[in-house]
């Protein structure tokens, strides 16, 4: 499988919306156009629209932050006490036609933090800066970036680094340092990166109505999405073997709408799931370590220098089109051989 990571409702929907000649159309006269050329979209649209004797024609071009061809490479290590470690590099690829000025992770289920980080909107204290520090101490943080934790909208936390200066990191450049602990085991979850674009400026009151509905799909996918190896799977306490298999098993079919695992390979995968949760609940550990080590062989098959760190990237603009696809994304068969090693570990194997 290609190191390509394919969101239909996302990009093809918006293909679908916006080509180089089509118009959306609102009131009489607006419209969102794109152009091809550059990839910004200009925005004619009424201000004032329920006042006819106050409006007038307005005209804006949004530039989005997408004119980049980024990297994530993803490292999980894990450490005493069952903390994982998590790191990551991004590269602004060649290609890249801006600067690289902001990294993403949303949701992110938990990090290891001085105090407990709020993971809903209503849990966040107003009256204190204490989450807010310790969400700021707990990630790694290369200079010239800025780090920070909120909550995920998704639940679960938000976790970002943005440039200090308006420079950003430059087409070309690559950059470490970006980081966070975790107790919990990684999923595969989205990277989201930000190309340096102007702020967009919208004379007057700026599009309403259709037309702003219109665009709001264009302004919250302002980003650049990469698959990332981030914390998802809560490990149970005390520790269950089938449960957390079933929590890991959830996780990797979420991989198959993301087009890094095949339905017949995840088929595969499952019934040895199934049999390995099926045993450790019957209380035949031997058995349920058998199975894990038959999925393992399966992921060793497809991805035979999947435990070789340095080669990880997540590359969609360079991926291996020419060579016969594997059934299961590298990255993909990273996270599934570590969480399945970390079961066994915890169950006295290895």
């Amino acid at each position: 499988m290609q190191h390509k990571i394919k969101f239909v409702l996302l990009l093809m929907g918006l293909l679908l919306l916006f080509t180089s000649t089509q118009t959306i159309s609102a009131l009489p006269g607006e419209s969102i156009v794109l152009d091809s050329n550059t990839g910004d979209y200009t925005l004619t649209y009424w201000d004032y629209p329920s006042s006819p004797k106050k409006r007038q024609m307005r005209q804006a071009v949004f530039v989005p932050a997408t004119k980049i061809d980024p990297l994530v490479k993803s490292i999980f290590t894990l450490k005493e006490e069952g903390v994982v470690v998590y790191a990551y590099r991004v590269t602004n690829g060649l290609k890249s036609r801006q600067a690289l000025e902001a990294l993403r992770f949303d949701p992110v289920s938990d990090i290891v933090s001085a105090v407990p980080l709020p993971k809903r909107h209503q849990d966040v204290d107003l009256n204190t800066t204490a989450q807010i520090e310790a969400g700021m101490a707990a990630l790694t943080t290369p200079s010239e970036w800025t780090g920070r934790s909120t909550t995920s909208r998704s639940g679960g936390l938000r976790i970002g680094w943005s440039y200090s200066t308006d420079s950003g990191l430059a087409p070309g450049k690559s950059q470490g340092g970006f980081g966070f602990s975790s107790k919990d085991i990684p999923g595969i979850g989205i990277a989201e990166l930000d190309g340096n674009a102007p702020v967009p400026m919208f004379p007057a009151e700026g599009p309403a109505g259709e037309l702003a509905k219109e665009f709001e799909p264009i302004r919250q996918n302002n980003f650049v999405p990469r698959p990332a190896a981030v914390p998802a799977i809560a490990v149970p306490s005390p520790f269950d073997p089938a449960v957390t298999l079933e929590r890991i098993q959830t996780q990797t079919h979420t991989w198959i709408g993301m087009q890094l695992l095949d339905t017949t390979f995840s088929a595969q995968l499952d019934r040895s799931f199934q049999s390995a949760i099926s045993a450790y609940r019957l209380n035949q550990p031997k058995v349920g370590k058998k199975q894990i080590q038959t999925m393992r062989a399966l992921l060793k098959k497809e991805q035979p220098d999947m435990g070789n760190d340095e080669e990880h990237e997540s590359d969609i603009s360079q991926g291996n089109d020419d060579r016969k696809s594997a059934l299961i994304d590298k990255l993909a068969a990273r996270v599934l051989d570590f969480d399945l090693k970390y079961v066994m570990m915890r169950m006295g194997g290895d």
